[in-house]
Parts: C-alpha cells; structure tokens; sequence
C-alpha cells in the first residue's frame, strides 16, 4: 500500500521561485497521491498562478488575511492554518523557495517510515547554478562538544522535515511555538521530537534547499549582530523546557554576546 502525502508550502515574499517549487513537486505527484497546498498573505503574481496551475486538481491556493509581525511566527501560523485541510497524511514541508528533488516521493515510498517519529532527510544547497551537499561537522559528534555546547541535530532544515499529520497536530496542540520570536518551525520542531526521542535522520538526499536574499534564515547568518544571540539564546531555552539540559558553556558564551553587541 503507497503513502498519501501533502507538501504545505509556504509562499510569503517567494514570488519569484514559487512557480518552480510548484512545478518540483507536480513532477512527484503519482497518480494524484501527492497534494500540494501553497498558503500565503500576498503574492504579487496571485491571478498568474492560479492560472498557470488551474487544471492540476491536487493544486490548492489558500490565502490567509492574517499575518503575524515576525516572519517565523508567520510560517507557523501559515503551516497549523493548512493543516484544517490535511487528514492524516504524510505532510511534507515546503519553504516557497526550495524544490523537492524528482524521486522524493518514490524514495519515500521505499522507506518504512514510522508514522510516531518525524524525520530530517538530507539536502542540497544551490547558489546561483552551483549546487553542494552540506558537510558533516565532525566535532558536533564529539562528546565533550555535546556537553559544552549543545547536542542539537545538525543539517535542520524546513524543507526536510517529514511528518505524520497527527504528529505534527499534536505538537500544536500540546505545545505554545509562539513563546519565541525568532525560532522558526524547522528546529522547534525538530527538537522537540528530538528530546521525546521520536526523531530520525534520513540519508536521502530528497531536497534542494535554494539560498537566496529572502531565506528566513539570512537574517540570522551574521554572527556579529545580536539577533543572532537573541535566537541563539532562545533556542537555549527551548532546549531547557524540553529537556531540563543546560549547556552552561555555550550558554555562557551566548550571553556574552548579548551584553557587548548592541
């Protein structure tokens, strides 16, 4: 028996791209197995979309009139109002901006993923026409590390994430994501099933992941701004109310940062 799956994509300020990333995964809809649900506030090319994908049936446009301030609250409000339209599902998360590789769905299929775990697949990144596969970063492996620092999941990525909908509903329902300003749904997520020891990662390289000015995460790439120190250390907390962990070092340093960075 084949997976049903759904791809919730969300479109704010991916006007450019978005198009293709629709196209990316139309190439891995198999006899109509494959729903695909783009959500978004605005879209400045709105009328040419739904035009240009008004005869794929599994091609769902679903405009939310709210918008919250911060654009990592805002994807995920976006990702729990697309989920009124999921059943149980497989969903696939999608940024509006990245593109599903043509074989993902058949190499999920081959997989027996277990329906109370959330998986990670591995990724491509692509600047311009240059695509790589990030490298492991051997010392997040070494034990003292894990203990200074922190032991959080390398490679965390939106475009990744693999869940059941039920899983991914119960994470809304029993868990407050708005607490933080600036942690986006891929690691809150991540980590929180990753402290309930329901978290796998997939060698599968099933997602090319395209870096551009408007990725969520460039504004927090710049280690001498102290956003991202402010992240850093709610990320931290998170840790903490998951898991009662404390890594004081990494957590010292953090701090630091906080104080002499304006």
């Amino acid at each position: 028996m084949y997976n049903k799956y759904i791809a919730i994509i969300t479109a704010e300020n991916k006007e450019k791209y978005i198009a293709n990333t629709i196209n990316s995964c139309l190439k891995n809809s198999i006899n109509a197995r494959l729903k695909i649900i783009i959500i978004y506030t605005h879209l400045s090319n709105e009328k040419f979309l739904k035009h240009k994908f008004k005869h794929f049936k599994n091609v769902i446009f679903l405009k939310s009139f709210l918008k919250r301030k911060y654009p990592t609250q805002d994807q995920l409000y976006k990702i729990y109002k697309a989920l009124k339209y999921v059943k149980n599902e497989w969903v696939l998360l999608l940024d509006g901006d990245d593109l599903f590789k043509y074989n993902k769905i058949k190499v999920l299929d081959q997989l027996e993923l277990d329906s109370e775990k959330i998986y990670l697949h591995s990724h491509e990144t692509q600047v311009g026409k240059i695509k790589s596969v990030p490298k492991d970063k051997i010392y997040k492996k070494i034990f003292l590390y894990k203990k200074l620092f922190n032991d959080w999941p390398e490679k965390i990525n939106t475009s990744s994430i693999v869940i059941k909908a039920d899983l991914l509903k119960k994470f809304y329902n029993n868990y407050n994501p708005y607490k933080w300003k600036y942690l986006a749904i891929d690691v809150q997520l991540i980590l929180y099933y990753f402290y309930k020891d329901k978290y796998k990662y997939l060698i599968e390289k099933l997602t090319t992941k395209i870096e551009n000015i408007n990725n969520l995460d460039k504004s927090f790439s710049n280690i001498f701004k102290k956003k991202y120190w402010v992240r850093r250390m709610e990320q931290h907390e998170l840790t903490k109310k998951l898991s009662g962990k404390i890594n004081y070092f990494d957590r010292f340093v953090t701090f630091l940062f906080l104080k002499t960075l304006r």
